[in-house]
């Protein structure tokens, strides 16, 4: 691939953790991405977890990026980030509706100064509405989106998903627009202001209690969702090192599970033949003598060999297995990256590959400031107005 498809894109990121992810997939894709920091740097690369004096937090979602300093509440400061975008395509910004107005800063004020830039706006609750302006962190978002309330058991109260789901998740719908916006710029000239709101990014991808949701409030009857935990369908089986996820759901599944196992007589009945049949007997029965069955098996063992018997199981891998996982291997998931003290860590080298050859960050994460004047030395001819 003789050149990455975004080459010759230039995109200023004012993001500051919410939306940091948007710029890093455009960067892997080609675009020079430039990540505007005041002086000593973004809050983010003080996040956890940390390795020494690194976030690993802030090095996933910014390799790849130059960086410059500006001082934008001087008036220098907002001149020379003028400048930076009469040479840019793209802003990507993640200040919440109001905190920038009156600065030229504003997505608006921006749009209408710059009438080609494309901003993209990566905001909690979006530019309008009456949450709108509300500075709240990625967990409420689960909560307000409705993921929170479907993880964790049944009998339980709710639980905190992991990582950043619904921030991350809107940096990847933001790069999407912006490609999209992108497309148009390039046919009329013109840029757009994108308004896109987490909490709607992870409402959006919730499962599909919310259409169930809709469907029982249509039919006149009280919505009654509960937490699934491990559910009925996709058993979360214990084994000798871990845990496995066992889906027995056609009857052709059953039958090769219950060879498995010896066909036992007393599942022999044609009842559980059925899903609801098993079901029935799922947590006095079944479950219990699958984790007996698999107890002298690794994780690996009991899903290849379900596997081959044409059952559905994956192994539960923690992060260390992930990262060492030969399929990842295989296809150079994960790359080694060599941070300023000469500590190396592994990095997702790009999440798609074009013609064979994966697309990834360019380099490591910029110090703050590294390229200031670089940036500003080598502006290049500013984009049509």
């Amino acid at each position: 691939m003789p050149k990455r498809p975004l080459a010759g894109l230039r995109v200023v990121d004012l993001t500051v953790d919410r939306g940091e992810l948007c710029g890093r997939l455009l960067a892997d894709l080609g675009a020079d991405v430039v990540k505007v920091e005041p002086p000593g740097g973004a809050a983010s690369r003080h996040l956890p977890p940390r390795h020494g004096d690194h976030s690993l937090f802030f090095t996933f979602r910014n390799a790849g990026k130059r960086s410059v300093e500006l001082d934008l509440a001087a008036e220098a400061g907002r001149e020379r980030f003028s400048e930076l975008c009469r040479h840019a395509d793209v802003v990507v910004d993640s200040a919440e509706p109001g905190t920038r107005t009156g600065t030229s800063l504003d997505a608006d004020e921006l749009a209408a100064a710059h009438p080609h830039l494309i901003v993209c706006s990566i905001t909690a609750y979006g530019r309008l509405g009456p949450y709108a302006g509300r500075d709240v962190p990625d967990t409420v978002l689960e909560a307000t989106g409705g993921m929170a309330f479907k993880a964790g058991l049944p009998e339980r109260e709710p639980l905190v998903p992991p990582g950043v789901i619904a921030d991350d998740t809107a940096s990847v719908l933001a790069a999407f627009a912006v490609l999209c916006a992108v497309r148009q710029q390039a046919a009329t000239g013109w840029g757009q202001v994108i308004d896109v709101s987490a909490n709607e990014a992870v409402a959006q991808i919730c499962d599909w209690s919310l259409p169930n949701a809709t469907r029982t409030l249509d039919a006149g009857m009280p919505v009654n969702e509960t937490r699934a935990g491990p559910g009925p369908v996709y058993t979360i089986i214990p084994c000798r090192d871990g845990y496995v996820r066992l889906v027995v759901l056609s009857p052709r599944q059953w039958h090769a599970m219950r060879a498995w196992m010896g066909e036992p007589d007393y599942l022999q009945d044609p009842e559980y033949d059925t899903f609801m049949g098993r079901f029935a007997i799922a947590d006095a029965v079944l479950n219990p003598l699958y984790a007996a069955h698999f107890a002298d098996m690794t994780m690996i063992e009991v899903s290849e060999e379900a596997q081959r018997r044409g059952i559905v199981c994956t192994p539960i891998l923690p992060p260390g297995e992930v990262l060492a996982n030969p399929h990842f291997a295989s296809r150079g998931t994960f790359d080694e990256v060599t941070l300023e003290d000469g500590s190396v860590m592994k990095l997702a080298s790009g999440f798609v590959e074009y013609d064979g050859e994966r697309v990834g960050p360019v380099g490591r994460p910029p110090h703050p400031g590294e390229h200031t004047d670089e940036v500003f030395a080598d502006l290049g001819t500013p984009r049509p107005a």
